[in-house]
């Protein structure tokens, strides 16, 4: 079995019983415990899992951001549902910005049929999509890279954005509540997002329904500080009445 085979049944355990021991995983996998601590420390510097005394759990937590490769795999129909949406506020020339979100990414093998679009992103992935599916002028913007989301973050970063205005910004997050708004398990993330809605003429939140009733540490803001909520079914009424009571369109496919 080659280690990434072996790294998804890893994973695959974990997310079903929450933590797990090296012996156990060993045991169940026919490999040696050095193995399983090899697979453990490679999938803990992606973010998949965080390593325990003896074996490992799986990540999570107000403050947990989580790794980019596990949030490229959630939900993915819902995403594309919302990314065909929210296409609907790009045209040509249209200037924007787009986090570093699975869920914003999937916006972008859409952006192939316009012309004459820039686009900046804080977001390494992103960046490297928009590359290879558009012809768009692209901005990276500059920073610290956390790897665990592939995400530019810092003071270097929010300078770089608030000197740039956007027609439009797309943008996702980790928890959303109609009580405490939209929130970030990173202070930097929500930092950077904050700037970004600054600096757009429309501000479009993305975010499947796996995201309602969540609070993560950081607040990134409220529905008032978003123009459209797009998200795949309808939300609980309460937040309907709080996106009405906001001026928040709320949108779903």
């Amino acid at each position: 079995m080659f280690a990434i085979e072996r790294q998804n049944e890893i994973f695959a355990i974990i997310k079903e019983r929450k933590s797990v021991s090296v012996n156990e995983l060993a045991k169940e996998l026919f490999v040696s415990p050095a193995t399983i601590r090899r697979d453990l420390n490679a999938m803990e510097k992606t973010g998949l899992v965080r390593r325990s005394h003896g074996g490992a759990i799986i990540t999570g937590g107000s403050s947990d951001e989580s790794s980019i490769l596990l949030r490229e795999q959630e939900n993915v129909p819902e995403k594309k549902e919302i990314a065909s949406v929210a296409i609907r506020f790009v045209k040509n020339n249209c200037s924007m910005y787009v986090d570093s979100s699975s869920t914003v990414g999937k916006i972008i093998p859409l952006l192939s049929r316009f012309n004459y679009l820039s686009v900046v992103t804080n977001g390494l992935k992103n960046a490297l999509l928009l590359s290879e599916k558009t012809n768009a002028r692209i901005y990276v913007a500059c920073g610290m890279i956390q790897s665990q989301s592939n995400s530019i973050l810092g003071a270097d970063t929010i300078e770089y954005c608030s000197g740039i205005h956007a027609d439009v910004a797309f943008m996702s997050c980790n928890g959303l509540d109609s009580a405490n708004g939209m929130t970030e398990a990173s202070l930097e993330q929500a930092k950077v997002k904050q700037t970004m809605i600054k600096n757009s003429a429309v501000r479009v939140l993305m975010a499947d329904s796996s995201k309602f009733g969540k609070t993560y540490m950081a607040k990134t803001g409220t529905l008032a500080d978003i123009d459209y909520l797009i998200t795949d079914t309808l939300p609980p009424k309460e937040y309907l009445e709080e996106a009405e009571k906001c001026g928040c369109k709320v949108l779903v496919p």
